[in-house]
C-alpha cells in the first residue's frame, strides 16, 4: 500500500513532457486506441521527430513562455533525458495523441506549447512542478534529520537532556527555526532555500544561514518556512512522520487534514510528507489519515511512551 515518491529533477523534463502531452487528453484512463485510428505522421521526408528537432522545440517554446516560466522550463530540460523524451514523443505521435503540422522543430514547440497553455495546461503543469520540488525539499530535510539521527544517536527533539546544552546552547530546542540552524542539519540541507515550498508564494526563502545560529539562539524566522516537523518522530520507527507541509489544520496529527487556502499551490486535501526511513510521499487526507495512524501505534523507539502526535508548525 506504500507509495513512495522517486525524486529526481534531472527527469523533470519527461514529467513536462508527459504532461503536456497528456493533460487535456487523459491517456491513463482510456483504452489503448486501435491502429487504425492512429495518426499517420505528415509527409516531410522525415516520419519521425529526432532528438535535435526536440532540442529546437524546447528553445522554441521557451521564447514563447512568459519570462518567470522560462528559466525554470530550460533548467529542468537537461540534455540526457533527450532521448528517452524523442521516444516517448514519437510514441505520443504514432498513437495519435499528438498532433502535428510537420515533422520540425518549430511544429512540434508549437504543438507542445498549445497543449500547454490551452485549458489551463500551464497552470496545471506548474503545480505539479512545484509539488515534485516541494517534497524534494521534504526529503533533503528529512535526510539532514536521519544523518543528525546518526551522528548523534537520535532526532533533535530526542537528544539526551545531558547533550542539549551542547547541541543547543541557547537555542530553543523546539522552534523551527532553532532545529533548522543546527550545524549538521543545516550543512547537511545545504542552504535555508530548501525550508521554503514554491507551493508556498506568500513565505519568502532566505538566501543563506548569515545571522542564523541556534547556539546564539538567532532561528531562522518562520516566515522564511513552509514545513512542520513532528518531534514524536523517530529514527528507530520508520513509519513515524518527520516532516510535512505547514498546510494542516491542527498542531496534533490526531484527525488533522491538509487545508486549501494555507499554501496556494496546494488544494485541500493535498501534502506532503516524508517518514523516519527516509521516503516522501505526496498524499491527500485519507493516505494522511493512515499514516498518522501507523505513526502513534509505532512502537520500540527511543522514547519511552508511545511517540507523540504533536506537530511544530511555523506560524
Amino acid at each position: 500500500m506504500k507509495k513512495y515518491i522517486l525524486l529526481n529533477l534531472t527527469g523533470l523534463f519527461v514529467f513536462f513532457i508527459f504532461t503536456c502531452i497528456f493533460i487535456s487528453c487523459g491517456k491513463s484512463g482510456n483504452p489503448p486506441a486501435s491502429t487504425k485510428n492512429k495518426t499517420t505522421p505528415p509527409k516531410t521526408g522525415a516520419t519521425q521527430f529526432t532528438p535535435q528537432m526536440v532540442m529546437e522545440a524546447i528553445e522554441y517554446m521557451a521564447e514563447k513562455m512568459p519570462e518567470e516560466d522560462r528559466e525554470d522550463f530550460l533548467d529542468d530540460s537537461p540534455l540526457e533525458d533527450l532521448y528517452e523524451a524523442t521516444d516517448e514523443i514519437n510514441e505520443a505521435m504514432g498513437e495519435g495523441e499528438l498532433k502535428v503540422s510537420e515533422i520540425s522543430g518549430k511544429a512540434l514547440g508549437e504543438a507542445l506549447y498549445q497543449k500547454m497553455f490551452g485549458s489551463g495546461g500551464m497552470a496545471k503543469i506548474r503545480n505539479k512542478t512545484n509539488r515534485l520540488k516541494c517534497a524534494t525539499n521534504l526529503g533533503q530535510i528529512t535526510k539532514s534529520m536521519i544523518i543528525f539521527g546518526s551522528d548523534y544517536g537520535a532526532f533533535p527533539w530526542h537528544v539526551d537532556p545531558q547533550d542539549k546544552k551542547f547541541v543547543f546552547g541557547k537555542g530553543n530546542p523546539e522552534h523551527l527555526g532553532t532545529i533548522f540552524t543546527l550545524e549538521i542539519i543545516r550543512r547537511n540541507m545545504g542552504s535555508p532555500k530548501m525550508l521554503h515550498s514554491p507551493c508556498d508564494p506568500d513565505r519568502k526563502a532566505i538566501a543563506d544561514y548569515k545571522g542564523y545560529s541556534a547556539r546564539e539562539n538567532k532561528p531562522i524566522p518562520h516566515a522564511a518556512i513552509s514545513y512542520g516537523l513532528c518531534p514524536g518522530s523517530d529514527d528507530q520507527l520508520p513509519d513515524t512522520i518527520v516532516s510535512l507541509t505547514r498546510n494542516v489544520s491542527g498542531a496534533d496529527l490526531k484527525g488533522a487534514t491538509f487545508l486549501g487556502n494555507v499554501m496556494k499551490g496546494l488544494e485541500a486535501s493535498q501534502g506532503n510528507l516524508a517518514l523516519a526511513d527516509g521516503s516522501v510521499r505526496q498524499t491527500d487526507n485519507a493516505q494522511f489519515k493512515v499514516a498518522s495512524l501507523r505513526h502513534a501505534k509505532s512502537r520500540g523507539g527511543i522514547a519511552p511512551d508511545p511517540p507523540s502526535t504533536k506537530i511544530w508548525l511555523p506560524k
